[in-house]
């Protein structure tokens, strides 16, 4: 028996015959939303793509597989989370071209001029690939709740998590084991700063809102006492706690 992701809460499932409950979050899981059959070629090119170190040519195979497969969402999905990493200068440091770094403009608003804050708060929601990837699924919205925290758990990981201002060292080691509570305060500003903006819908909000909760829970480990403090004092609340 296989395992697939809730679409809701981002947890590992095992794989059921029609509809069931996530044990988790109680979210209703349909068999065809959360699983799509694939041949076999494109799991072989999907194979074949992540072997590939140069992102350039990587980003050339998947283009041409999808030509060959315009219709397969596995191939248009890849696509999407590769960002504008084949476009990327080796002489210049620019970390836009990593997808997750859209959410960028809810950890530090002040760095960003009003257009290019409107211009990624669009992307998140509205990039021609992820439109692509929405016609192609049987259910939009569990495509774009897998994507938003999948795009919150890369940024977890690499600009929070990687980052020494969050992740504070002591005599040079790092200090892991206390990233539920280092982090717990970047996040809960995140939470805020999205529960806050007028520029995107309150749908918007809450599927952008839910997916960084789940995805901090997930890649804390399910220590979130930190994060549910700072919640509880700013007084934001998410829907499936409290």
């Amino acid at each position: 028996m296989g395992t697939y992701q809730c679409p809701h809460c981002g947890k590992e499932l095992e794989e059921k015959n029609g509809a069931t409950f996530c044990p988790f979050c109680g979210g209703i899981v349909a068999r065809e939303e959360a699983i799509t059959e694939d041949p076999p070629d494109v799991r072989e090119l999907l194979q074949q793509a992540g072997g590939i170190k140069d992102i350039r040519k990587k980003w050339k195979f998947l283009l041409q597989a999808e030509e060959k497969y315009p219709n397969s969402l596995p191939i248009a999905e890849e696509l999407l989370f590769l960002g504008r990493l084949y476009d990327r200068d080796k002489r210049q440091l620019d970390f836009s071209v990593i997808k997750c770094y859209l959410l960028m403009v809810y950890l530090k608003p002040d760095e960003f001029p009003e257009e290019r804050a409107t211009q990624f708060k669009e992307e998140i929601f509205a990039h021609p690939q992820l439109l692509k990837c929405l016609a192609l699924t049987p259910s939009q919205d569990a495509f774009l709740r897998k994507y938003l925290l999948r795009l919150c758990e890369e940024f977890i990981r690499l600009f929070l998590r990687g980052d020494s201002t969050y992740m504070r060292k002591l005599f040079g080691f790092g200090l892991d084991s206390r990233a539920p509570k280092l982090l717990a305060d970047p996040v809960s500003y995140m939470l805020d700063n999205i529960r806050r903006d007028s520029q995107i819908t309150p749908e918007q909000q809450e599927l952008l809102m839910n997916a960084l909760y789940r995805s901090f829970d997930k890649n804390m480990g399910g220590d979130i006492q930190w994060l549910n403090q700072r919640l509880d004092k700013a007084g934001i609340k998410l829907p499936g706690r409290g």
